[in-house]
């Protein structure tokens, strides 16, 4: 396998401006590397990796991942931001391999790691980008960290109560019900859990586990768009036992955000909440000389 991906053409063009450079890579991806500031004064020594949300490109809903790369890039953090295969700019995938995921984020390190001498990688997405993300923190014991939004959840009896309990007070919302009861016909119409790709509960539960024993770093932030499967800071140490308890685990309910960050105020809080948590849990003062001279 890593002969394959040594195999696989790299090019670069000029960087921009702000120290930004676009890349082709691997099976006919494109990606764009963010080198730490002049300002920030040091390169840190972990990058992080964005995956695509949805059927998003590379730039994320309402450039939410540029704004992210570069706020952490000032923080000094090398990003990078790619298009997964039939996504963006990057090419359809010739064949439908299960482990394409999996090989495409590898190069994705590969590529980091040549331009920049970087190994230990924080994988981050929003919605199927953050569950693209926990399956490969599974994978690959390069990966060090992930930052889950509106990522992996069950509902738990907790859920329910919460979710329910408001409804049986309101006659509209009754109505509401039977109405799509109707239109349903009994029958099981897909839901929007149907469309992400989580694992099963046992599965997560075992997979979060093993992440805290190797000290991986989770930042799950969950908003108002994950309304139909979390509501609470707390169901995902209901849902998936004591691990979800751990140091290494930070959670947060952000309920006046919607799914997307697509408020002003909200993206502020999301890239001040991103640059505190990697600077908190992979930051350091001391600049890397070698790594800083690289070109």
């Amino acid at each position: 396998m890593n002969a394959e991906i040594r195999q696989w053409p790299v090019t670069r063009r000029h960087r921009n401006a702000q120290g930004e450079s676009a890349h082709r890579f691997g099976p006919g991806l494109v990606g764009v590397l963010h080198r730490p500031c002049h300002e920030a004064g040091h390169v840190q020594p972990v990058a992080v990796i964005l995956l695509n949300a949805g059927l998003t490109g590379r730039a994320g809903p309402y450039r939410e991942y540029v704004m992210m790369a570069r706020a952490l890039a000032r923080a000094g953090f090398t990003v990078f931001r790619y298009d997964q295969s039939g996504l963006g700019d990057s090419l359809a995938p010739m064949q439908q391999a299960g482990d394409r995921r999996q090989r495409e984020a590898r190069a994705a390190m590969t590529l980091v790691g040549a331009e920049t001498g970087l190994m230990r990688f924080v994988m981050g997405g929003l919605c199927s980008g953050a569950d693209d993300a926990f399956h490969l923190a599974g994978d690959d014991p390069r990966i060090v960290g992930t930052i889950l939004l509106d990522g992996i959840g069950y509902r738990t009896p907790q859920f329910w109560l919460r979710h329910v309990a408001p409804r049986l007070l309101s006659p509209r919302r009754w109505v509401s019900l039977l109405a799509r009861l109707r239109a349903r016909g009994g029958g099981g119409a897909p839901t929007l859990l149907d469309y992400r790709d989580f694992p099963e509960q046992a599965h997560a539960r075992s997979q979060l586990r093993a992440l805290v024993d190797r000290d991986v770093r989770l930042l799950c932030i969950y908003t108002s768009g994950s309304y139909y499967y979390v509501n609470h800071a707390g169901q995902l140490a209901g849902a998936l036992g004591p691990a979800a308890r751990a140091r290494q685990v930070s959670v947060e309910f952000w309920r006046d955000c919607d799914h997307t960050f697509y408020l002003r105020r909200d993206r502020s809080r999301l890239l001040a909440r991103t640059v505190a948590w990697m600077r908190d849990n992979f930051g350091t003062d001391e600049a890397s000389p070698r790594l800083a001279a690289m070109p």
